[in-house]
């Protein structure tokens, strides 16, 4: 984690006094004060570390969902620049043979296509990889024509490219099962940081209560103490700044809600 962790238990704890904070009650209103501090602070500790932890989980599943994005970009530009190369293959054969009218025989008598599955409806990638095809099938039935150079440079050209979209695909199918993951593992350390947010206000409120409750509290020794003695039996938040934390955490939620709208699927190979 690149965060500070915030130390626990980190407010100083108050000292009861002799007879008289037994008499008025103070020592038992510290005490009380002092073990609500303890829980407070160890609550806030543990509430910003979640925190600090989510964002830093946050970037890394931006980072992760731009990485899986690019890599689909890369397939998409390999398979244009295939489709280019099959063009080109078609172009050339239709110049030299008859290849146009026997492909759409071929095509008419319902030859299996090994590449391609059929479906209902046609992706381009489908019509060009059956278009390849029935090229390479007529190619074997006249294998002079792939032997000579301008053939075998397309080919060869093609092959590279079937080359480069499968390791992409395989980068991309990486790529989305580690976002997918780390979308779900997300997911709980929000509920997580959730968790600890309310936790810490049950504390505060609690303890807040109880010391209100005190008999020192509700004195008049209490009322005609300096400001100094009375933040002595009340909890101190105010460098806990838990609303400002609380607030990240929503930006955070809120980007999160937009992520699981970005899911991936695998690519078929």
């Amino acid at each position: 984690m690149t965060f500070k962790h915030v130390e626990f238990d980190t407010t100083p704890q108050y000292e009861p006094r002799g007879i008289s904070g037994r008499v008025t009650g103070y020592n038992d209103a510290v005490f009380l004060r002092n073990k609500y501090q303890k829980e407070l602070d160890n609550a806030h500790a543990a509430a910003v570390n979640m925190i600090h932890y989510v964002e830093d989980q946050n970037s890394e599943l931006k980072s992760q969902y731009n990485y899986a994005l690019g890599l689909k970009r890369d397939i998409g530009a390999h398979e244009e620049e295939r489709a280019k190369s099959y063009d080109a293959l078609g172009n050339l054969l239709t110049k030299e043979t008859n290849f146009e009218d026997k492909m759409w025989q071929t095509t008419q008598k319902g030859r299996k296509v090994k590449s391609v599955t059929i479906k209902q409806k046609f992706k381009d990638s489908d019509i060009d990889e059956m278009r390849y095809d029935s090229m390479m099938e007529y190619l074997k039935q006249y294998p002079e024509y792939a032997s000579k150079s301008s053939f075998r440079k397309i080919l060869d050209k093609i092959e590279e490219k079937e080359r480069e979209i499968r390791h992409s695909k395989q980068k991309y199918n990486d790529a989305v099962s580690k976002y997918n993951y780390l979308l779900s593992d997300f997911h709980k350390h929000i509920q997580k940081s959730d968790d600890k947010v309310k936790a810490y206000h049950k504390i505060y409120e609690e303890g807040k209560q109880k010391l209100e409750r005190t008999r020192y509290r509700q004195s008049v020794f209490y009322r005609l103490a300096s400001e100094e003695t009375r933040a002595k039996v009340e909890l101190n938040i105010l460098t806990h700044r838990m609303d400002q934390f609380r607030n990240t955490l929503d930006i955070i939620k809120k980007e999160h809600a937009e992520h699981q709208e970005k899911t991936f699927k695998e690519m078929e190979y």
